[in-house]
């Protein structure tokens, strides 16, 4: 089950179920599974499945967001016993990369990689309430981007730093010059770029590198 475009070589040795839908999260799908099939969902998996949606659709802000999902969203909050709003403050709050994280977990918690036109990328997320503490990180992040490009390889790495309440990104890059510059955002005399209503590193992040 999931909600990503697929690449590569997808192969199998056998026939297999897969589920694959354009939502803004697996948790919608899953969750959906439950409630068409009227099976019973406890609290707290009912929880758990909130928690991923949230996280993926950044509580149904991000341009990947469907239909599917809204009301996915208010079935498992019933379920759940919560207030959306108030649990995305208290999720993102609870897990914030920028006070608490390693320079590596900055990096590598939520991590992807891309092959595209000949190109290899890495684009790092890191969701968060509100970027009062990236100043103080900034120079971290750009070392854990460079190592990357050095040992990885890669022909750019990217971390975008998205405040979920304010719906901006504050983008560091790391590579090929020419790729970083054509970056369609502000791009600042310091080398941060700025992202105005980018949040989705598949639709809006991913495109805009490659």
């Amino acid at each position: 089950i999931d909600h990503h475009r697929l690449g590569g070589n997808v192969v199998s040795r056998e026939p297999i179920r897969f589920l694959n839908e354009p939502v803004g999260s697996s948790s919608t799908l899953i969750a959906r599974k439950f409630r068409d099939r009227g099976a019973p969902l406890s609290k707290g998996i009912a929880l758990c499945l909130c928690a991923g949606l949230i996280s993926d659709t950044l509580n149904l802000s991000s341009p990947t967001t469907t239909d599917v999902d809204r009301g996915i969203l208010v079935w498992l909050c019933e379920i759940a016993g919560v207030d959306a709003d108030q649990f995305t403050l208290d999720f993102f709050a609870s897990g914030s990369l920028l006070h608490m994280g390693t320079p590596k977990e900055l990096i590598h918690t939520d991590r992807k990689e891309f092959e595209e036109s000949g190109k290899s990328i890495s684009i790092t997320q890191i969701e968060e309430i509100q970027l009062d503490g990236f100043d103080k990180r900034r120079a971290e992040i750009e070392e854990e981007l460079e190592k990357l490009c050095k040992y990885k390889g890669y022909d750019v790495a990217v971390a975008a730093i998205t405040d979920i309440t304010n719906h901006v990104s504050l983008i560091l890059a790391k590579g090929d010059e020419r790729i970083i510059s054509e970056l369609p955002f502000e791009h600042r005399e310091d080398g941060l770029i700025i992202a105005k209503k980018v949040v989705s590193r598949k639709k809006q992040i991913f495109p805009a590198v490659c």
